[in-house]
């Protein structure tokens, strides 16, 4: 009866454990300003997840009257904040892993850096440019 109730427990576990790491939230990631995209990092897109949130940061009046772009290194493309939005979302096709800088802004100075983070648009953020 003692295995019975061991072998229970572990398959609970092992199911309740493959839930919760399928639950758990991506990471973000800060680009900072890096005009020749010498810094810049690596972001995995994987299912359930359809895109990438990107975030100014510090959310001020001088950042929100700002425009941000990103760079897609591999993807070889421009991913545009526009100035009067706080966040864009950009779609992608899962799986994806692409690396992305903070290359240019309008006013560079006014931000911290530019935050991202993998996920699927429920905030119903706009679409990046």
């Amino acid at each position: 009866m003692q295995k019975k109730r061991i072998c229970y427990y572990l398959t609970a576990g092992v199911i309740l454990s493959t839930f919760s790491a399928m639950s758990l939230p991506a990471f973000a990631v800060d680009l900072p300003f890096s005009a020749n995209c010498t810094n810049y990092s690596q972001i995995q897109v994987m299912a359930p997840n359809t895109g990438i949130t990107f975030r100014k940061n510090p959310n001020s009046a001088a950042t929100r009257a700002a425009t941000a772009t990103i760079f897609a290194i591999h993807g070889l493309h421009n991913i545009t904040i526009p100035a009067n939005v706080v966040s864009c979302f950009f779609a992608v096709q899962a799986p994806n892993t692409d690396s992305y800088c903070f290359q240019a802004s309008n006013n560079a100075a006014a931000f911290t850096n530019i935050n991202a983070v993998a996920n699927t648009n429920v905030a119903g953020a706009p679409n990046c440019q």
